[in-house]
């Protein structure tokens, strides 16, 4: 176990998990969602269909494969009890619900207790963004989905941790956006109705902080005045991936006072942070584990079965697909194979040095070719 004393290592009174192996975390996972009498009915029946004894076979996170690939249509088709603990059903104030922005089709749902969405979205952002010295105290835009979008939920809190107000915000529904063809004209009036309204606020008010997907601030950086640009002394990004060049030319030529932090996960999932800058404008992102794992598996190939795919870890610095495992006591999503792709990187000394032990990706991007019709916008 981890010495959570020492200074530089994330700390929340949120995290019973942190500091955990994955193993060592992964049997009280495993033994809440498939208790006969208080666990998750999905996981239960999933137990029964597959003719298994959880509690007795899944002790590591090897062990997760003889579960097999999650069927992500499952979290479309049930209702979200079916994947709570029933000891949880009794409570449900205690929860937070979100529901996915429909990149690979219907929106999904998910839901956390508000201990784990304090620790993952809030507690997490504020960790990284002291040390590395972004603004606190300042004037928030934040420009994206609202409503049922856990992104939309976080926003406020993590401003509100970074010592400002609840943040300015311009509304949209990346739902609306997906089903526009790219380049259209439909498409391009509604990013022009969204950047009208985020420039009318950043004319008129004091803005310290942008937060939104890199497809809206590169529309804002052509509109926004030299000064304006400058006056930006945070930046964060979120909700589609950001290449290198883009990630260049935000931070040396459109906002160039600013530190820049980017993220990559999903409302199912959580949150990887990019807690490091690269001089190569790489983008590492790492997860607060043990309650989230990621993983880089080989490509499929069309001969080997998801399933076996599960064992295929790819070799540090090599690529592959991107598979999460979401191990929390209010909801378990193991095996989820991910619309993208990444580079393996293992944990860094400064990850190391924050309590940080599991892998970490590097650059990820959608997958070409993929079977499932991912839809992408503005988020």
């Amino acid at each position: 176990m981890l010495n959570l004393n020492k200074v530089d290592q994330f700390q929340s009174p949120n995290s019973k998990w942190f500091g955990l192996s994955t193993d060592e975390w992964l049997p009280s996972v495993v033994s809440r969602h498939f208790d006969s009498d208080h666990g998750s009915q999905y996981w239960l029946d999933k137990e029964k269909e597959l003719g298994i004894d959880a509690r007795k076979e899944i002790k590591t996170l090897d062990d997760l494969k003889i579960l097999g690939p999650m069927c992500e249509d499952d979290l479309r088709r049930y209702p979200i009890e079916h994947f709570i603990p029933k000891i949880f059903l009794d409570k449900k104030s205690d929860f937070i619900l979100g529901e996915t922005a429909g990149t690979t089709g219907r929106p999904k749902v998910t839901a956390y207790r508000r201990e784990e969405f304090r620790a993952i979205f809030v507690d997490w952002f504020a960790f990284i963004a002291e040390k590395r010295d972004f603004p606190t105290g300042g004037n928030w835009l934040w420009i994206g989905p609202s409503g049922p979008h856990i992104i939309g939920k976080a926003v406020g809190p993590v401003a509100n941790g970074m010592g400002s107000m609840d943040p300015f915000s311009i509304d949209f529904d990346p739902r609306w956006a997906k089903k526009m063809q790219p380049e259209s004209i439909g498409s391009k009036r509604y990013l022009e109705h969204v950047l009208e309204q985020a420039m009318d606020i950043i004319e008129t008010q004091g803005i310290d902080v942008l937060y939104t997907t890199p497809p809206v601030l590169a529309g804002l950086a052509l509109r926004m005045s030299d000064q304006k640009r400058r006056a930006i002394k945070g930046v964060h990004y979120g909700g589609i991936s950001i290449g290198t060049e883009s990630l260049k030319c935000f931070k040396e030529e459109n906002f160039p006072n600013a530190v820049h932090i980017s993220g990559y996960g999903n409302t199912l999932f959580g949150l990887c942070l990019e807690i490091e800058a690269s001089s190569t404008y790489d983008l590492d992102y790492f997860p607060l584990g043990p309650r989230m794992i990621v993983q880089v598996v080989e490509m499929a190939d069309g001969n080997v079965p998801g399933s076996e795919r599960l064992s295929k870890i790819v070799n540090y610095g090599e690529e592959g697909q991107v598979v999460f495992h979401r191990l929390d006591e209010s909801f378990f999503i193991p095996n989820m194979f991910e619309r993208d792709k990444a580079v393996r990187i293992p944990p860094t000394s400064t990850a190391i040095d924050y309590g940080i032990t599991q892998d970490g990706v590097r650059n990820p991007t959608l997958l070409e070719n993929n079977n499932t019709m991912v839809k992408t916008g503005l988020y």
